[in-house]
Formats: structure tokens, C-alpha cells, sequence
């Protein structure tokens, strides 16, 4: 079991330094998205062999997505897929993540023939607002249009705001398939991306259920934390080890403990950032 965080580029801090940091309180695996391909001589500084997931634009927040038609973003596309192909190796890539299409203008042909591109193992992603039949239909013509499809990306936060009450009820015919999570605390209603912990989602109830189905992959944690929050990522990071790995779980524990310290004695340091950070423009997207 390994657990990771999706990362993105934060303005006022070089990604070496971020990555470092975070390996340092035993995350180990990254999800990035394309925003990083200007950075990527930074990523590679640091990351070493540590695994990677790289996930692919999502249309409610870059305007489009790989099943887009639209085709002015034909070439922002293709230069994704370039990237990923060229940098796989060096980004010890373990998969590509698309979402289930969003774009009302969607195309599942544009969609199966772009992923056929990319030469990396796939996983394919639930999204809010979407049913279960809908997902499953489109999940199972992806299977059998896309060679390098390896399963089912679980977002069960996406889940839990869809319908609360039957967010564990996953189709016995997906559950088979489920080969990468995603997971972020959130309320009944809003998809917030907290760390574990500090929304409503009884989060120790989808461990046990991913106990029970012997998951054994990676569980990403796709965050969106302020800059004052160091210490809850850590928390989070020990809520989501804790029921799979007693061993990995107090190493992280002690870890932690020592990088309290360290965040401590660094706080005047990162003060600009952490002011930066607080709001969404901190993040460097450009």
C-alpha cells in the first residue's frame, strides 16, 4: 500500500523543495497534471524513483478534456501526450488518469483515439454529477477500445457528495476493476478536497471496505490545503496509512513528530508563502 499526493506547482516555492519535503514525511507517490511541464527539470531533481501518476486536463477547470472536439485545443492535446510519452521514463510513471468525459460536446470516438496515443497504463475516473449506469457504460466501451486502459480510478469523494447514503455501494461489476483512489475529506454536498478529517466523510468506513475487497494500491490524496495546513496533511496522510500498515504507519508517526519541529524552526522561512498560499492564487499555473 502506498500513499501518495497530487501535487501542482505553488508560486514562491521551486518544486524541488516541495516534492523533497513531502517525501520526507513518507508520501510516496506524486500525481501531477500538464501545469507542471514547464517545471519538470525542478520534479526531476528530487524525485528519484518515486512513482508517479500524471492526470490529464479536466474540462470544468481547464475548458477542455481529451474528448473534446472542440479544436482549438488540438494542439495543447498532442503536446500533452508528447510529453507524457517522452517523460514517462523519467517520471517513473505508473499511470495516466482521465476522467469520465465531462465536456457536454464530448466524443467517445476523439476520445478512444487520443488515449490510444498515449503509451502508459490508464485508469479511468468517476466525476461528480454523474450516475452509476452512465459511468459503467462509458467505463466498459473505454475497456474495449483502449489497450493500455488498467482499470478503475475510485474517487469515492466524488461518491459520497454524489449520494451520501449509497456512496459504498459500488457496482459489483466495477469493484473488480478498481485499480487507483482518490480521496479528500468534503461535506454531503461539496466537493472541497480537505485533508482527512476536517469535513464529514466517515473515511475509516471506505478502509475497511477497501480491506474487505484486499486493495492493495495506491491511495491519493487530492488536496487542495491552505498554506497553514502542514500539520493536517500530515494527519491525513497517517489517517490514510493507519488501517492498512502498523509498521509504515509509526515511521510516519516519529517522522512527522521531527518535521513538526523542522516546519517550526522554518516558519519565518516560508511566512511569504504560506501568506501566498492561503488563497488560490498562490498556486503557480502559469
Amino acid at each position: 500500500m502506498k500513499v501518495g499526493f497530487a501535487l501542482e506547482p505553488i508560486r514562491g516555492l521551486p518544486l524541488d523543495l516541495i516534492v523533497d519535503l513531502l517525501k520526507k514525511t513518507f508520501l510516496e507517490h506524486f500525481e501531477f497534471n500538464w501545469r507542471i511541464i514547464p517545471k519538470i527539470d525542478d520534479i526531476l531533481k528530487t524525485l528519484r524513483k518515486t512513482t508517479t501518476t500524471f492526470h490529464l486536463p479536466i474540462f470544468y477547470r481547464d475548458g477542455f478534456d481529451f474528448s473534446s472536439k472542440n479544436d482549438k485545443y488540438e494542439i495543447q492535446i498532442q503536446e500533452i501526450t508528447s510529453f507524457v510519452n517522452q517523460q514517462k521514463g523519467n517520471l517513473n510513471l505508473s499511470y495516466v488518469l482521465v476522467h469520465c468525459p465531462e465536456d457536454p460536446n464530448y466524443s467517445l470516438p476523439t476520445l478512444f483515439e487520443r488515449l490510444e496515443q498515449i503509451e502508459a497504463p490508464i485508469v479511468f475516473e468517476n466525476v461528480v454529477g454523474q450516475t452509476d449506469e452512465h459511468f459503467k457504460e462509458t467505463y466498459f466501451q473505454v475497456k474495449a477500445n483502449v489497450k493500455n486502459l488498467a482499470g478503475f480510478a475510485l474517487d469515492i469523494s466524488h461518491r459520497y457528495v454524489n449520494n451520501w447514503e449509497t456512496w459504498l455501494d459500488i457496482p459489483e461489476e466495477l469493484v473488480k476493476e478498481i485499480e487507483y483512489v482518490h480521496i479528500s475529506d468534503c461535506t454531503k454536498t461539496e466537493d472541497l478536497h480537505l485533508p482527512m478529517g476536517l469535513g464529514e466523510m466517515p473515511f475509516n468506513d471506505f478502509f475497511a471496505y477497501l480491506k474487505r475487497i484486499g486493495y492493495n494500491g495506491i491511495i491519493m490524496q487530492e488536496l487542495k490545503p491552505d498554506g497553514n495546513q502542514a500539520l493536517e496533511i500530515m494527519s491525513s496522510t497517517r489517517y490514510c496509512m493507519k488501517p492498512f500498515s502498523k509498521t509504515k504507519y509509526l515511521r510516519m508517526k516519529i517522522r512527522h513528530a521531527l518535521m513538526r519541529v523542522i516546519l517550526n524552526i522554518r516558519k519565518r522561512e516560508f511566512k511569504d508563502v504560506i501568506e501566498k498560499t492561503a488563497e488560490e492564487k498562490g498556486y503557480d499555473w502559469a
